[in-house]
């Protein structure tokens, strides 16, 4: 099997000459011309080598080494994915790429058979041929007194086993010790990361712009290492509130230790800095939390005040060196604090004041993004005050806002620090293109690197879940709170991802344990209720609404309470909700989260039955030209195409889009055409893309599908839409299309011919929707529907 890349490559040249001597020869397996070489993990024929991805060649080696035998999608996932979290859609592109390259056929195949359902076989015929490993190493052996390096013939090859000969055995094992030497010296880690906590810079110079602005360079630059793991203020604000502190205590290093032991972490790092004549004297000192042991001291002075971000860069070195990095990992995750962040400690001091308040205050975004923006403005080249200012209106649903500051700090991301480089860019592919499938990727490049850091994990599952892929977001989301259980968003995310795949226990204890920690959000009050109203708890529904009173964001929890009212047949009580909703949003000067209120107020109105009141509500929006593919949506269904053409052209015209863009929101569109345009099965082709994401935006997906089925006479498979919508509750709810599709699987049990069974499910609409406003108009369609059907 191929070897890992990144430091295993240089563990393999290390260990050439040892692994060769030892191993004495490796695997070529040859078909058809085709020669895949199982140590260097390449494919070639007539000398060429073929053009295939590393994982692509992984599973082809695996397919050979198993020539005849069916390998199951699962069993391939794990020996290729290990410990990453990938769909079958990844396996088959894989799969297809190597068919491509073989000139290979899935219809009529010569080297891989495809059995439906279950996995892949390879039917080529295979030869194995053994070759004597030729490799020389060149070993550099270091010791106290001199170093030295050697060039170690192979010797020729032998029928008996070299390695069964003492003295070769003898030499092996000394080549392989002086190698590990090598390479332990040149990339000794601790052996876990440091839990780091950091307490509040000493300063001594009587300038008050050094107070933040230290502190939060310190952690930039710590945060660098794979190896390092600063508390942020968020876990401090948690540990505080045990220690019945406010969230704003200046952390002492008394207070900053108690935090580092109660926390269970492992080093307190105190700095200082003093005036000495013009220059500064900057100093750190890491101690063990649990015992006050010193355990590395670095000091050095800065000429001028403008130096002293280059000083922090060199003692911040110092400090990681004696806590046990190697020198090879700080070289390659060393990025200046100046370069990384700012040279002006005046935008460093706005940007460290945003997250100080953002993370410890917990201040809303709203109150933060002018810091953010101040310091964008005091420095154009200040990636992450950039990526701040993007994430700020992400979070409040202001996405055409934070459009251009993302692809800002994607353009400067080069100049950043290893770790911000790969958050800048997941969160540009994910949050500000939509390519969701590129964000995952990016994500687990991330995870990679620092295997420690369980925020990429959580993205990961974020990802997922907009997916509708739960599984995996589930995995994920539990890999992170493993990574870190002090994360209330964590807790959060696993809940909803939990709530999605129909798991309700699981997503009850998750978001009720995290409460009871005091890892407090709306996103957990916002499953709760959910959870409240599948079980039509009315007590528990109102008791999470009421929490929400007066909340920042409180118009998110209002707009859920408005979709479950519709979803019970009272869209009087929804559309008072939506207009409290709207108004609460466009107080704060949300204008985007309003105009999708409205958005959805009007879909709401559409599906009860009120096309005019839809299209009424839609004429207060205030971005009548907006690019929102679910308005596109919704005015296609209302009969104007004019905004889902300009959409669809426009995704016609680029040369990439979005996942969904590409897999979900164009084929929604085109169908809707086409189903307006009565074309039911283009309805179904159009649909086609959207099979392996048609949980990934609610119902919208399988309902459409249903009745396209349904107006192109193929009823059963009309029945199984709907079946799904109703067999995928926790998926979305309070979704008005989950008692519809009662209605839709109704008329098509009734177009089959199964008349009980169409009357059953009338009759659980009628359930369902027993306290409905008696004028809703598409309960009295059901109803006439119903009283023709029993006659």
């Amino acid at each position: 099997m191929c070897r890992l890349v990144g430091e295993a490559i240089l563990l393999r040249q290390a260990f050439s000459f040892s692994y060769a001597f030892i191993r004495g020869c490796c695997l070529i397996y040859l078909f058809d011309g085709y020669e895949l070489d199982s140590e260097s993990c390449c494919l070639t024929k007539d000398g060429h080598r073929m053009a295939l991805e590393p994982k692509a060649v992984q599973v082809l080696l695996l397919m050979v080494t198993h020539q005849g035998k069916l390998l199951e999608k699962a069993t391939i996932l794990n020996a290729v994915w290990k410990n990453t979290f990938v769909e079958e859609s990844t396996l088959t592109r894989v799969v297809a790429l190597i068919r491509k390259q073989l000139g290979d056929n899935s219809k009529a195949p010569r080297f891989i058979e495809t059995v439906p359902t279950l996995g892949y076989r390879c039917i080529a015929h295979v030869e194995e041929r053994s070759t004597a490993a030729a490799e020389v190493a060149l070993i550099e052996t270091e010791s106290v007194e001199a170093s030295n390096s050697e060039v170690l013939p192979i010797p020729p090859p032998s029928r008996s086993l070299p390695w069964l000969r003492p003295t070769f055995f003898v030499l092996a094992l000394f080549i392989l010790a002086s190698a590990a030497l090598v390479w332990w010296r040149t990339h000794r880690k601790p052996q876990h990361s440091q839990k780091i906590v950091l307490a509040d810079f000493d300063n001594r110079t009587g300038d008050t712009s050094f107070d933040v602005v230290l502190k939060k360079a310190l952690e930039i630059g710590l945060d660098q290492s794979p190896y390092m793991d600063v508390m942020s203020e968020r876990e401090v604000v948690s540990t505080l509130e045990l220690m019945g502190r406010a969230p704003d205590t200046a952390l002492r290093p008394e207070i900053a230790r108690e935090v580092c032991e109660r926390s269970n972490w492992q080093v307190l790092i105190t700095g200082s800095i003093a005036s000495v004549g013009n220059d500064y004297l900057l100093t750190l000192e890491a101690t063990d939390c649990s015992s006050g042991k010193i355990l590395t001291r670095a000091k050095i002075e800065a000429p001028r005040k403008e130096k002293i971000l280059n000083a922090l860069d060199a003692v911040t070195d110092k400090v990681r060196h004696g806590l046990g990095e190697s020198e090879k990992s700080v070289e390659r995750f060393q990025v200046p604090i100046a370069r990384a962040t700012t040279s002006s400690l005046e935008a460093l001091k706005n940007y460290s004041i945003g997250e100080y308040l953002l993370g410890r205050i917990g201040k809303e975004q709203t109150e933060t993004l002018p810091l953010f923006q101040r310091a964008v403005e005091l420095d154009p080249q200040f990636a992450m005050a950039h990526a701040a200012v993007a994430t700020g209106y992400y979070n409040l649903g202001e996405y055409s806002l934070a459009a251009p500051y993302y692809q800002k700090a994607f353009e400067l991301s080069d100049r950043v620090s290893e770790k911000e480089k790969l958050y800048i860019r997941a969160h540009y592919y994910a949050d500000d293109l939509k390519d969701l499938e590129q964000g995952i990727k990016a994500y687990q490049v991330w995870a990679e690197t620092y295997p420690g850091d369980w925020g990429p994990w959580l993205n990961i599952a974020i990802e997922y879940t907009q997916l509708g892929q739960y599984a995996s977001a589930i995995a994920a989301a539990e890999q992170a709170l493993k990574l870190d259980p002090s994360r209330g968003i964590i807790y959060s995310v696993l809940a909803r991802a939990y709530l999605r795949a129909n798991r309700y226990p699981d997503a009850k204890s998750t978001a009720s344990h995290a409460l009871q920690v005091g890892r407090n959000s709306v996103l957990l009050h916002a499953v709760l209720f959910e959870i409240a109203f599948v079980d039509r708890s009315q007590t528990e529904m109102a008791h999470e609404a009421e929490w929400s009173h007066g909340k920042a964001n409180g118009w998110s929890l209002l707009s859920l309470q408005a979709r479950a009212a519709a979803s019970a047949g009272k869209y009087k009580h929804a559309e008072e909700l939506f207009h409290a909703a709207h108004t609460l949003a466009e107080h704060e000067n949300l204008d985007e989260t309003a105009d999708s209120i409205l958005i959805e107020q009007a879909s709401t109105e559409f599906d009860c039955g009120r096309p005019a009141a839809a299209q009424s509500t839609l004429r207060h929006l205030k971005r009548q030209s907006t690019n929102h593919p679910d308005l596109a949506f919704l005015k296609a269904k209302l009969g104007d195409f004019s905004l889902a053409k300009h959409l669809l052209a426009a995704q016609d015209g680029r040369n990439h889009s979005g996942t969904l863009m590409t897999y979900l929101y164009a084929p929604r569109l085109r169908a809707e055409i086409a189903l307006q345009g009565t074309r039911p099965l283009d309805a179904i082709a159009a649909l086609e893309p959207a099979t392996p994401y048609e949980l990934a935006a609610g119902f919208t997906v399988l309902t459409q599908r249903g009745e396209a089925y349904l107006r192109a006479k193929q009823t059963d498979k009309a029945v199984a839409s709907y079946q799904r919508i109703l067999a995928s509750e926790g998926e979305d709810p309070t979704s008005m299309l989950l008692p519809l599709a009662h209605l839709g699987l109704a008329r098509a049990e009734a177009a089959a011919g199964h008349p009980s069974e169409s009357q059953s499910e009338y009759e659980k609409l009628f359930i369902l929707w027993k306290d409905a406003d008696r004028d809703l108009p598409i309960l009295l369609t059901a109803q006439r529907e119903y009283a023709g059907l029993i006659r």
